[in-house]
């Protein structure tokens, strides 16, 4: 019986991500376009591809983003983007598909937009959302299978400031939203040392108009999952548990091998950054219809190092993975393992996570005005916003707010009003335990601070900001990263991620328990 996952065509063009016996992250971009052949098909000619999931999966998107509203935003500054965005993927989807889809220009900005699979006309005005009927990022997003992040290039780094996320594989677009792309990728185990993110990073910055590349990632899924969100880990994460106690039919049946194939797109109008991440899934049994797919994934598996497992989240099943696959060859010779020497590379340092100084920042005398904000009883948190203030009055109009703690509201208000009237080239100076000092820096980028304006001090760092993916409630904690702590709005016990917002000032945290394999049976 020919399955959604067995397709041929799914077959005939999955984009097979492993070049070598061994895998180690990389940059690996190459120029978008060029066709790939494997040893089931080809893939790679077009930027977007439609496949036999199209109806599948735009269906299973419009319920994801009526379910969780986060998987979709648009910052203010980003609408220029989006409309940069759709008009450039309508073009693709046209050049690839020219006998279901056509775009037309009507002269000026009027567009005509035609989607036989989808039994659609519509024209519109660019830049105008009312002739659309819809804002144009979530309109694409109903007409191609792949996802899209927006990124914004300023101050020397790029920002991942909108997009639709859909099936994000084990992260949280919601809780990324405004991060740059550095702080995004500063958990991600041995690419600090390797220098993978900056020179991705300086790659990206670098991009031009009309010269697309592409990327693959990789890593294991349970089930025909294609949203393994962060948010949604409680469905998702027993599945790791579970796949350990499955006979080998059904563990070749459920275990899929998952690649994203990401474009880079430098957009021509706004100059933002566009991902288009498409998501492919193939069981392990069709996998291991193709003889070369079957004995390579085996060896990526078997000889992936530990932390590289683990970050993927398949450490508990790939031996098995591996052994599964060999299980349809002739035994083998041991294959040595190769020793992969990174001991001379420099470290990276940790993008995103907070750097507090051992001593208070000299006040800024560039500043055209000053708040000090002073949370909380530490005798050292008083000493340190009075020598701030004797030092900023001798330059210029200088507030000084005390503050209990900013879990109160009344606190939380007098903040945030200090904050609306400061004026640009305000220096904020924070000091305080570390839960009210990146509370207080979080409120003051949202209300338009940027780095050069804000300086701070932390006197106790024994909590933290944490953000729950799962309500979304965002809470004091005494902890720090790596440890559990319980979530007082939904009461789930979460593990506290290395992974900080600067713009949201708190910690990621996720579900550590999920359901019981007692529950799943």
């Amino acid at each position: 019986m020919t399955t959604a996952a067995t397709r041929p065509d799914l077959i005939a063009h999955f984009p097979f991500p492993f070049v070598d016996d061994i895998y180690r992250y990389s940059t690996n971009v190459e120029p978008a376009g060029a066709q790939v052949s494997t040893p089931a098909g080809q893939w790679g000619d077009s930027v977007v591809v439609v496949d036999s999931e199209y109806h599948a999966e735009l269906a299973e998107r419009a319920a994801i983003l009526d379910a969780d509203p986060t998987r979709r935003a648009v910052l203010p500054h980003m609408r220029p983007a989006a409309w940069d965005a759709m008009l450039t993927i309508l073009r693709e989807l046209a050049q690839a598909y020219p006998e279901t889809m056509h775009l037309t220009s009507l002269g000026g900005d009027e567009w005509r937009w035609c989607n036989d699979l989808l039994d659609e006309v519509r024209t519109f005005r660019y830049g105008d959302e009312s002739s659309l009927g819809d804002d144009p990022l979530h309109y694409i997003s109903t007409q191609v299978q792949e996802d899209i992040a927006l990124l914004d290039q300023r101050d020397e780094q790029l920002f991942v400031d909108a997009g639709i996320i859909t099936f994000a594989a084990d992260w949280s677009f919601g809780f990324d939203v405004g991060m740059s792309f550095l702080e995004i990728h500063g958990p991600v185990p041995r690419v600090r040392k390797m220098g993978v993110i900056t020179r991705a990073h300086e790659f990206l910055k670098r991009l031009q108009p009309h010269e697309p590349y592409r990327r693959t990632n990789w890593t294991m899924t349970i089930g025909r999952r294609l949203d393994v969100s962060t948010e949604r880990y409680p469905e998702w994460g027993p599945d790791r548990e579970m796949i350990q106690h499955v006979d080998d039919a059904e563990f070749g049946r459920l275990v899929h091998l998952r690649v994203e194939v990401q474009h880079l797109i430098r957009l021509p109008d706004s100059g933002a950054v566009m991902f288009l991440i498409r998501t492919y899934l193939l069981p392990l049994e069709a996998v291991a219809t193709v003889d070369p797919w079957r004995a390579r994934a085996a060896e990526v598996f078997a000889e992936l190092p530990d932390d590289m497992a683990d970050y993927k989240g398949i450490i508990k099943y790939r031996t098995r993975a591996a052994q599964w696959l060999r299980s349809y060859e002739a035994p083998q010779s041991p294959i040595s393992e190769p020793q992969i020497d990174t001991g001379s590379a420099p470290t990276e340092p940790v993008h995103g996570l907070p750097d507090w100084p051992s001593r208070p920042p000299e006040v800024d005398a560039a500043g055209s005005e000053f708040l000090i904000v002073a949370v909380g009883p530490h005798d050292e948190t008083a000493h340190v916003a009075r020598a701030w203030v004797r030092v900023a009055e001798s330059v210029g109009p200088t507030r000084l707010l005390v503050l209990d703690s900013l879990t109160h509201d009344d606190d939380r208000a007098l903040l945030d009003e200090a904050l609306t009237a400061t004026h640009t080239g305000a220096r904020i100076l924070v000091t305080g335990g570390q839960y009210d000092v990146l509370t207080a820096l979080g409120a003051a980028r949202s209300a338009g601070a940027i780095a050069d304006e804000l300086s701070a001090f932390v006197t106790d760092t024994a909590d933290l900001p944490v953000y729950c993916a799962h309500c979304r409630d965002t809470f004091r904690a005494m902890g720090a990263p790596g440890g559990i702590v319980e979530c007082p709005g939904c009461t789930r016990r979460l593990e506290i991620h290395e992974h900080h917002s600067a713009s949201r000032g708190s910690f990621l945290a996720s579900a550590v328990d999920a359901r019981t394999l007692e529950e799943l049976s």
